[in-house]
């Protein structure tokens, strides 16, 4: 595969866009450090305004909101000083450190400023010296994930540490509605509530086959396609048939994994396991749906009782996670173990489930002589396979998960990015 042939003004002109974007994000740091120095010398008091955030908004022309915002960001990506002089470190340095250096973005740093609040706000916080480390692991994977996915990674800590999540409400609160309103020009305006996150799993696995795009020409927006799949579901629920709808063309040639997708495996990652199990035994942890949503420990331990546990033993005779040469396609086995290390589709910052995944050989089969095995494969949607092999992106495998270095177009380091459902480091 030849690379892409770049010529003077092109690189030029994605030198002067990489440039802006470092001198941004460095220029938002400093803004914080001078608001910092602003609330350090009290000079909202001294202008004749009662706190830093009203001198901020009326100086700066912004929402009074906003302005409290940067001031928050500024108290902890900042270094103070105490009214006695002397210098306090920021409360979040790492992620301070990684915005001066123009390595995150500010979205990045809305996220791991939530997650640590919510972290220290619980009622039974992680230990002291455990929430720096915490802080340091997101400001470093921000650096490579994208916002979506550092999120992702942010709420396993979280799910981590609080399994058990938020009390259900009680009474009314709890039951699952749906309210449908019949207007007068015919037209129906409906919302609704599904509390359980099974039921909200199925919904939404549901949409995402019928509302998916139906080919590169379809146009339509995803509440159009939404929509459309809703208008499908009732008319076939009317028809001769019943509930006859694509997701049963699905059906006729299940995905491999089926229930297995989410039985613990020994390529998943240390702390999935040592989550996932400990959510079984009460003692903590959480469990993964397919598309990566925690669930309370409480409410595994019930879907258990009535659950058939499907145990997926890595190199088992009967599970072969290697076939070598001898066929291209995966088996059953190997199929299960990506659908759950991968979670979906590999690419960092896709979504793609694993039934809309297609098993990809690190090494090609066919032109490498790449083996069918669990590592040297990985789940890829049908647009980032095509990626894969007319992008110029390559994969590889690093301790068992796939890493993704872009071309040069996209990056001019060529730095590799985590692949995969994103990891709560052990």
């Amino acid at each position: 595969m030849s690379e892409y042939v770049v010529g003077a003004a092109e690189r030029d002109a994605l030198g002067r866009a990489s440039a802006s974007v470092l001198a941004q994000r460095r220029a938002y740091f400093q803004r914080l450090e001078s608001i910092a120095a602003l609330a350090d010398l009290g000079t909202a008091v001294s202008a004749g305004y009662r706190s830093t955030e009203s001198l901020i908004a009326d100086r700066d022309n912004l929402d009074l909101a906003d302005a409290k915002r940067l001031v928050m960001e500024a108290a902890d990506l900042c270094a103070r000083s105490s009214l006695l002089g002397e210098k306090l470190p920021a409360r979040l340095p790492r992620t301070g450190e990684a915005l001066s250096a123009g390595l995150i973005d500010p979205a990045h740093v809305k996220i791991i400023r939530e997650t640590m609040a919510h972290l220290s706000g619980l009622a039974s916080p992680p230990p002291p010296d455990e929430l720096p480390g915490v802080e340091e692991t997101l400001a470093e994977k921000a650096q490579v994930l994208p916002p979506r996915m550092l999120r992702q990674l942010a709420k396993g800590f979280i799910d981590f540490y609080d399994p058990d999540g938020a009390a259900p409400p009680d009474g009314e609160a709890s039951r699952d509605e749906m309210h449908l309103l019949r207007c007068k020009d015919g037209s129906l305006v409906f919302k609704g509530t599904l509390h359980d996150p099974l039921d909200a799993e199925a919904a939404v696995e549901v949409f995402g086959v019928l509302a998916a795009q139906c080919g590169a020409d379809d146009e339509r927006t995803l509440p159009r396609r939404q929509a459309d799949a809703f208008k499908d579901l009732t008319q076939d629920a009317c028809g001769p048939r019943g509930l006859a709808t694509d997701a049963r063309k699905e059906h006729d040639n299940p995905d491999p994994a089926g229930v297995e997708a989410d039985a613990p495996t020994e390529a998943d990652d240390e702390a999935d396991d040592e989550a996932g199990g400990e959510a079984l035994k009460g003692k903590g942890g959480y469990g993964t749906l397919d598309s990566g949503h925690h669930v309370d420990a409480a409410t595994v331990r019930r879907w258990a009782c009535d659950a058939e546990i499907i145990p997926m033993i890595l190199g088992a005779r009967s599970e072969p996670l290697d076939v070598g040469r001898s066929q291209r396609t995966a088996p059953d086995a190997i199929r299960r173990a990506l659908n759950h290390r991968d979670g979906g589709c590999a690419f960092p910052g896709c979504t793609r489930r694993p039934r809309r995944c297609e098993a990809h050989h690190v090494q090609e089969w066919l032109q490498h002589r790449g083996a069918t095995a669990l590592d040297n494969m990985c789940l890829l949607c049908r647009y980032h396979h095509q990626l894969m092999h007319h992008g110029h992106w390559t994969i590889e495998m690093i301790n068992g998960r796939p890493w993704f270095t872009p071309p040069w177009i996209i990056d001019t380091e060529r730095r590799p990015r985590p692949g995969g459902r994103p990891r709560v480091p052990t």
